[in-house]
């Protein structure tokens, strides 16, 4: 917390072009009369951050620190999580202490939140709920964990090809499908009733336009792109997305490898769902590995030689933010794939050749 404290200051350029003049409309609107004032020019983020945004209008804070204040708190509910999901693997303990420990201290965690006030966490905590209640066998609870990503971020989508693998191969029923829709369409609710029009609360994302550009710093393989026909490549990538997902549907419907336990698989799967869209995708922005970088955590914890695959990941996105955030790029954009790409590749092979995990008693990573 202190570490945190010690960089709330900082005004990132996000702040300046959208989070400070968001909470101004608010104050200037009102806190509840803004929210059915709201257009896609106002504010591009769906409805239930936009609330937390309103709430921070109240607190007796200054502005900088009133919005970061929501982003810092979902660190710690995101930190409960970890701290479950190694814990029901490792009863005694010592490793899910460890996992937290070094999840609070990761650089893309601190800088996101504390640093660049973003929102990431909230969207990504909710993704590692859903993968707990998965473990747990609770998939009503997971849906609803999937449904309240789906509100906050698009990037959720990333978890689609692991509940598409699931669903398919019968681990989730198709008859709760509805359930992520509907905790989506819940949290417009009040919007909704403070005036905006319901198809633009529903439709928020299908209205939203995103930058143009094959890729807007994310550390992908758009990186190695320099043709200057991007509707060619956009297509390339939309076509290589949907035929991995596919591939990776019909892999999960195999079961878990020979000598690979059920949790290290749904943790091994969650990783690779979370890092080859993002890779593969266009129109990607640098934070869009976040979720990755969060998971990887856990990942390290539970697969022999994850560690490898979360210092790869966090290599990678670290050196991603440091061009936007200070305008320093120790690290050419061109190289960081080069680490996304070895982590999906160790990640693949751990699930085609899993290898046993070390005893508690010796060191967890």
């Amino acid at each position: 917390m202190l570490l945190r404290l010690s960089i709330f200051d900082f005004e990132s350029g996000d702040y300046h072009l959208f989070l400070s003049n968001w909470y101004d409309f608010f104050v200037q609107h009102g806190r509840w009369q803004g929210l059915g004032e709201l257009t896609e020019e106002v504010a591009n983020y769906p409805p239930l951050y936009m609330y937390f945004v309103s709430l921070s209008t109240l607190l007796p804070l200054p502005k900088l620190y009133a919005i970061k204040l929501f982003s810092v708190a979902a660190d710690y509910l995101a930190a409960w999580y970890v701290w479950w999901l190694v814990r029901r693997e490792f009863p005694a303990g010592r490793r899910a202490w460890a996992t937290v420990t070094a999840f609070l201290f990761l650089p893309t965690v601190v800088m996101n939140s504390a640093l660049w006030g973003q929102c990431d966490m909230m969207y990504t905590g909710g993704l590692l709920a859903s993968l707990f209640y998965l473990m747990e066998k609770r998939p009503v609870a997971a849906l609803v964990a999937f449904g309240f990503s789906c509100s906050l971020k698009p990037q959720a989508i990333f978890w689609c090809p692991l509940l598409a693998g699931l669903l398919v191969a019968g681990r989730l029923p198709w008859k709760k499908i509805w359930i992520p829709a509907t905790v989506y369409a819940a949290w417009g609710i009040p919007e909704i009733l403070a005036g905006r029009p319901v198809l633009h609360v529903l439709g928020h994302w299908g209205r939203v336009k995103n930058l143009s550009g094959l890729t807007l710093g994310a550390t992908n393989w758009y990186q190695w792109v320099f043709e200057q026909q991007p509707e060619i490549f956009w297509l390339a990538g939309i076509v290589l997305t949907v035929t991995a997902t596919a591939f990776f549907v019909l892999w999960v419907c195999e079961g878990p490898a020979a000598g690979l336990g059920e949790a290290q698989w749904l943790v091994s799967l969650a990783m690779l769902s979370l890092l080859f869209p993002p890779f593969l995708l266009p129109g990607m922005h640098e934070r869009y590995f976040f979720a990755a970088d969060v998971l990887s955590v856990v990942y390290a914890f539970y697969v022999s030689r994850g560690f490898w695959v979360m210092l790869l990941i966090q290599f990678a996105s670290a050196f991603t933010y440091l061009p936007y955030l200070f305008r320093q790029e120790p690290v050419p954009r061109w190289l960081l794939p080069f680490p996304i790409l070895a982590a999906i590749g160790l990640v693949i092979k751990s699930l085609v050749e899993p290898v046993s995990n070390r005893p508690e008693s010796e060191n967890p990573i």
